[in-house]
């Protein structure tokens, strides 16, 4: 499925319109973090294949959320992203948030170049 510029963002699930808007107008692109463009697009379409085109897709995020953040925040330009209510603590201290994206519109955005892949740094074993 191709998203013309004009098109942008792409039609977001029924559910998704139902969320908070995130604050403010993310302008940078998301950030997947431990993979490269294949693996990124073998997880959302693997979502896709098993929910069907308006499947959510938990994705981790390790930003700081505090008791009054907000729920919803930007994964991309364009896309949000809501918070599950996942807490996972990690060997690190910190702690993981588990968040709900919409699988289509993340692979759309990968297509655009509204994500950035970057390779997790080695951890101490």
């Amino acid at each position: 499925m191709d998203v013309p510029p004009r098109d942008w963002p792409p039609p977001l699930p029924l559910v998704v319109t139902s969320w908070p808007p995130p604050r403010g107008v993310k302008v940078a692109p998301a950030r997947w973090v431990g993979g490269d463009a294949p693996q990124f697009r073998a997880f959302f379409e693997a979502v896709l294949r098993d929910g069907g085109e308006d499947a959510l897709a938990r994705i981790w995020n390790d930003a700081p959320r505090g008791p009054g953040a907000r729920l919803t925040r930007w994964f991309c330009p364009g896309v949000p992203m809501h918070a599950s209510g996942e807490p996972v603590p990690q060997r690190d201290g910190r702690t993981r948030h588990g968040f709900l994206v919409p699988a289509r519109a993340a692979l759309l955005a990968l297509e655009r170049g509204l994500v950035v892949r970057r390779v997790r740094p080695v951890e101490d074993a």
